[in-house]
């Protein structure tokens, strides 16, 4: 089983609500026999308390997330044929997933995850190996990520490798849940509610541990609506 992960951008003729129709509607029944696993995230009006979170250091972010499980990625030619019928443009990543906190209690098949789910795509800083990176990651922040948010679902992707030839090089896709209120409340964010002192040391620590191992003029950060269409069809 294999996890890809596409970026879409909307064509600018069609409205978000004719856009969200085709990718929660459309796309799930034409996926069906294709894929084991299917999430779509939203850059829609349900997240835009989070305007103030969203980073880019391209063009443009992207409107929607897609990401699927599928038998091999042989067949990803077909899945992206049908996506670029939908959309202006598609971006698609294959990844190595590692789940570190997942609350299914939050998901709601079909519908809307509780909260917001927040999308992060990274490039390695040039004078950085490889191995350092992932070390600081895993052994290092990880642990400073869980502990200092209130993400109840946090999912680490490694970039294996790009399905298009111009795409960015990213290391990394990172999506974190969290609580509605952390849209726009920093100490909700912070895991540090009514605890003044409590949110300076954990946002301390969490741009410390960031600042070291991530090039903040190559990221992405996308607030999104999570909706979990098609969960363990074939598992």
């Amino acid at each position: 089983m294999e996890k890809i992960v596409f970026k879409l951008w909307r064509r600018e003729s069609e409205s978000l609500e004719k856009f969200k129709q085709s990718l929660l509607v459309d796309l799930p029944e034409t996926l069906e026999s294709l894929v084991s696993d299917l999430q779509v995230n939203i850059t829609d009006e349900d997240v835009d308390a989070a305007a103030a979170l969203a980073q880019t250091n391209y063009s443009k972010n992207p409107d929607a997330i897609v990401f699927i499980k599928v038998v091999s990625q042989y067949y990803s030619e077909n899945i992206i044929s049908i996506l670029k019928h939908l959309t202006s443009k598609v971006e698609g990543f294959i990844v190595s997933e590692s789940i570190i906190l997942q609350d299914d209690s939050k998901d709601h098949q079909g519908k809307r995850s509780d909260g917001f789910s927040q999308v992060v795509f990274l490039e390695k800083p040039l004078d950085m190996s490889d191995f350092d990176w992932f070390d600081h990651w895993t052994h290092h922040h990880t642990k400073i990520a869980i502990e200092t948010q209130s993400n109840f679902t946090y999912v680490q992707n490694t970039v294996v490798r790009p399905l298009q030839k111009d795409s960015p090089n990213f290391i990394a896709v990172i999506e974190e849940c969290f609580p509605s209120e952390a849209m726009s409340d920093p100490a909700i964010f912070y895991n540090a509610e009514n605890n003044a002192e409590l949110l300076l040391k954990n946002t301390e620590l969490m741009m410390s541990s960031c600042s070291s191992f991530i090039d903040f003029q190559k990221i992405e950060v996308i607030p999104t609506s999570r909706y979990r269409m098609i969960k363990d069809n074939k598992s």
